[in-house]
């Protein structure tokens, strides 16, 4: 579950730096805001909630004690692959 949130925060990174000119570095809680700055209508609020799935669990999983099960990683991987297809499909037109 770690790699998934982390590869959402390198989505992110990727494209607020090429369409921003910037990463943010410090507070990943904010890269939702950071994202919706650089591409405006361009992120629909369904892939902000897919997004806030995603980071919403950062904290536990990289950093608590508590064990996940198989379905909850499943449940956040097939987030991020939805999440990762909107940004194939709007980014790379």
């Amino acid at each position: 579950m770690s790699h998934v949130v982390n590869a959402a925060i390198a989505y992110c990174d990727a494209l607020t730096a090429k369409y921003g000119g910037y990463v943010n570095q410090k507070d990943h809680g904010a890269a939702i805001k950071t994202l919706r700055d650089v591409s405006g209508n361009r992120f629909p609020i369904a892939q902000e909630t897919r997004l806030f799935r995603i980071l919403g669990v950062k904290d536990e999983v990289q950093y608590g004690a508590r064990l996940s099960t198989t379905g909850e990683a499943e449940r956040l991987l097939k987030t991020l692959l939805e999440f990762g297809e909107w940004v194939e499909l709007e980014f790379t037109r």
